[in-house]
């Protein structure tokens, strides 16, 4: 058999495995459920127009629990902050504004002062001035009120079985994981931080939970600080895909090495992708287990479930 043969016999197995499951995926934790609230102020007003469409669709994007916003200066006035490295959204208000005849501004309050005879005689007319403000959402700050932050999950919270040896794994990374409530486990290149839902919100499960962490620390390793993997790709192209899948392996070594049962993800969105990638070039599952190989021994290096590799001439 020669090597394209191989190649192809190995994609043609893992098309097959991953078209079989294409439909069952369920996803591992409890989701917190969204307020299902429009976009409102933490007062408790809501945005109008474009801001509406803005701040929903960051929520939807991001997300994010509640679909309350506020600016920096606002959330330092209520005794918190905004985390370090958050990104604002933007948003646009008219503001009324008066010009004269000759298209000079008039303080709002000279204006307020005259009378209908006189704002006509001055030729003094109202515009909509269009200004920006950028907010972030509640869940991009600390320190607010527990009212902005709490959201009862969709399903009870369970019990979680702790495993140390998986812990002292995660931890001896040195990577920047923030564990907080949410619907979403994410690797932020561009802050080189992991977000994951709480350890109880994974059905009481130890292994779904640390399978997740360590997919995100495959992303993790392909920093330009570390294996310098991450070539720009974004989400729905053939590289994103490729991305997934070197994490998605290299979580699963990982697991192996901690002596957990990590199969291949059931997402079936992360499937789809790859299954294309896979008919497209069937070299492109030999290469990212290659590169997902080179990212489980960045994450494991130095741990106690370090793989021995054999010496030359053994195995």
């Amino acid at each position: 058999m020669n090597t394209n043969d191989i190649y192809q016999t190995v994609t043609d197995t893992i098309i097959e495995l991953l078209e079989s499951h294409e439909k069952d995926w369920n996803k591992p934790w409890i989701a917190f459920g969204q307020d299902n609230e429009l976009a409102r102020t933490t007062k408790d007003k809501y945005y109008q127009g474009i801001n509406q469409f803005l701040l929903s669709f960051t929520l939807m994007n991001k997300g994010y629990l509640k679909n309350v916003w506020l600016t920096f200066n606002q959330a330092k006035d209520m005794g918190g902050y905004i985390k370090k490295g958050e990104q604002s959204t933007p948003i646009v208000f008219y503001k009324q504004a008066f010009i004269n005849e000759n298209k000079n501004y008039v303080p709002a309050e000279k204006v307020e002062a005259m009378s209908k005879s006189q704002i006509k005689e001055a030729g003094i007319k109202s515009i909509p001035v269009l200004k920006l403000f950028r907010v972030f959402n509640v869940a991009q700050t600390e320190g607010l009120a527990p009212k902005f932050y709490d959201v009862p999950p969709q399903e009870p919270l369970q019990g979680f079985d702790r495993d140390e040896r998986a812990e002292e794994l995660i931890h001896s990374t040195g990577a920047d994981i923030e564990i907080t409530e949410s619907n979403r486990a994410f690797y932020d290149r561009t802050n080189d931080r992991i977000r994951l839902p709480l350890r109880e919100q994974f059905k009481g499960e130890a292994e779904p939970f640390y399978a997740t962490a360590l997919h995100e620390l495959g992303h993790w390793t392909g920093h330009p600080s570390r294996l310098d993997r991450l070539n720009g790709s974004s989400f729905g192209d053939a590289e994103y895909a490729k991305e997934e899948l070197v994490a998605e392996l290299c979580s699963a070594f990982c697991c192996a090495a901690l002596g957990f049962s990590k199969t291949i993800t059931n997402n079936s969105a992360y499937i789809k992708s790859w299954l294309g990638v896979l008919k497209a070039d069937n070299r492109a599952v030999l290469r990212a287990a290659k590169q997902a190989e080179k990212a489980a021994d960045f994450i494991l290096k130095g741990s106690p479930y370090e793989p021995q590799k054999p010496s030359p001439g053994e195995g």
